[in-house]
């Protein structure tokens, strides 16, 4: 990589305190997967609460120790492009590259897919408890009202905090107000019926510790569910990584690490003391559970605040990820990145507002948010017991998104442990200035190695099932078919994600030679007879074709 300085200067009129700081670190994670992956690591856990808070607790120390590495890590950038940014200075090409297409054309469109949905669950089950029934019924196109839904409400936030952030950081405040009501209220109402109606204690038995008659991998055994279950904790804390960056702003730089730990450690603590509440107040351990808990005692009405204003968090998330995805969008087009017409990065130049950014997010997404409804609806099986009780094949479609969601977050650590490995390296060799923290080794090594442990099953899971469930099938067993055909779909959409990260690398940069010599040679033989727009277009597009040979060239090679 070039070794231009990239840390940031300090600057006296830092206005971020240590609070403040910490305030930030939680805000900026806190949503709805506390609420939406209790239960599923209760049952990864084979019912067991010791072995569930376990996991939480191995998750949470995880992401703590990954975030006192990221702030050398993060030290080394100052720009909007967050983990594609740490790839760019850290990691060889392709893991850069490979960074670059799946944030883009992966992280990007599928928080457009799942987190609109979570949004219209919420309500769903929040207006249920008024007696206001907005489930579809038994309509066939309930799948299709979720799409459109979905889509509005991406619009709505990307026309808003996409291209304004003094309009999306008013929103912002709006949702913090209610933020955090759901988790304190919760807790509540989990020790209100406590020894009433949930289980205690689960204990550990040869019959919960292996199920021969599984179909898959994470079936098999709370061991292997495990990992399955990390994805999902992992999920709940996502987007945790963009708090790193708050260093260039803080009074006291040297406290970031504090914070980080302080705010993530304080999340985790929380997280486990409400899945331990959800888990002794309900049946089953799940926030679900408590609608008929509530309605059972004459407060329903309680339930559906709760669910509303959970919906409304996740409202949050979406706002503060479409701030950030249209300004990376375009921070890439200038850097050469992402190839768009003249036309259009000369009018992003001299905007104001991330207008090409915007557009570019919405034309991405609204095709793939569109094939994967299709894909969760009508070729998923519904695991996590959602059941027909949102619509026509709606457990279906959020089950599949429950899935996608642990993979881009668990996929987005992958490359954040990449980045970590490459700031370990560059203790080194020093190609990039940083501010050095005695404690990223230590940090970055047990971080690293637990998050590719993670990811390794999780690739694993669909392989090994779709072995398993072929070979009960050819002895027999015709309900094996469903599992083979939706598992056979994740070994599909993971490859597809492969091949998005990587195969256009070595494509990006035969197009940008042949795009330099197509150009190149029209300006020489044809320029007197192109308009003055047609000249400044190819110019352009030989200008972006040299900036990307310029980054092959520049790489550094591992």
């Amino acid at each position: 990589m070039s070794d231009e300085k990239l840390v940031v200067a300090p600057d006296t009129k830092k206005k971020i305190g240590f609070f403040s700081a910490i305030l930030l670190v939680m805000g900026g994670s806190i949503g709805a997967g506390i609420f939406l992956r209790a239960q599923s690591v209760l049952s990864a856990a084979a019912g067991n609460i010791v072995w569930a808070v376990l996991i939480w607790l191995i998750a949470g120390f995880t992401v703590i120790v990954m975030a006192i590495a990221l702030v050398e890590v993060a030290s080394g950038r100052n720009d909007n492009l967050g983990i594609i940014g740490w790839s760019k200075a850290f990691n060889t090409l392709y893991i850069y590259k490979g960074c670059k297409y799946f944030m883009t054309f992966i992280y990007l469109p599928f928080s457009f897919f799942f987190m609109p949905y979570y949004v219209i669950l919420q309500f769903q089950d929040g207006f249920s408890a008024f007696n206001v029934n907005i489930t579809f019924g038994d309509s066939k196109l309930a799948p299709w009202y979720y799409f459109l839904i979905g889509m509005a409400i991406s619009v709505y936030f990307l026309l808003t905090a996409g291209l304004s952030s003094r309009i999306g950081n008013i929103q912002n405040w709006i949702v913090m107000a209610v933020k955090f009501i759901p988790l304190v209220a919760v807790t509540i109402v989990g020790l209100a019926f406590a020894g009433k109606n949930g289980v205690s204690y689960k204990p550990v038995t040869l019959d919960n510790l292996f199920s021969g008659e599984s179909l898959t991998l994470f079936g098999l055994s709370p061991f292997f569910a495990f990992f399955s279950a990390m994805g999902g904790i992992f999920f709940a804390f996502d987007q945790f990584y963009g708090a790193a960056g708050i260093q260039s702003e803080m009074k006291n730089p040297e406290k970031t690490p504090a914070a980080l730990v302080y705010g993530l450690s304080a999340m985790t603590l929380l997280y486990i003391v409400i899945a331990v509440a959800m888990t002794i107040g309900a049946e089953k351990g799940g926030f679900y559970d408590y609608g008929d808990l509530l309605s059972g005692a004459g407060h329903g009405w309680a339930f559906g605040i709760i669910n509303i204003m959970i919906a409304i968090g996740i409202l949050g998330i979406l706002n503060g990820f479409s701030m950030w995805c249209t300004r990376w969008v375009e921070d890439l087009v200038k850097e050469g990145e992402l190839q768009i017409s003249g036309k259009a990065y000369k009018y992003m130049l001299h905007s104001k507002a991330p207008i090409v950014g915007m557009v570019f997010s919405l034309v991405l997404s609204v095709p793939l948010v569109l094939i994967f409804t299709i894909l969760g609806a009508y070729l998923y099986k519904d695991y996590t017991g959602y059941g027909a009780g949102y619509g026509y094949k709606i457990g279906e479609l959020l089950s599949f998104a429950d899935l996608l969601a642990n993979w881009t977050a668990v996929l987005a650590y992958v490359f954040i442990a990449f980045a970590i490995i490459g700031c370990i390296k560059n203790r080194k060799q020093n190609f990039i200035p940083v501010v050095k923290n005695k404690h990223t080794l230590w940090a970055g090594y047990t971080s690293v190695s637990i998050v590719l442990a993670v990811m390794l099953f999780l690739i694993a899971d669909p392989v090994v099932s779709v072995l398993m469930s072929g070979v009960s099938l050819m002895n027999g067993n015709d309900a094996a078919k469903e599992t083979l055909i939706s598992q056979g779909l994740l070994v599909i959409v993971f490859l597809v994600f492969l091949a998005i990260m990587f195969a256009p690398i070595p494509l990006e940069k035969w197009l940008a030679k042949r795009t330099i010599l197509k150009y190149k040679n029209v300006l020489a033989s044809q320029k007197d007879m192109l308009s003055e727009a047609e000249v400044e277009n190819a110019k352009y597009s030989v200008k972006l074709s040299e900036e990307i040979l310029k980054t092959f060239r520049e790489a550094r090679k591992a």
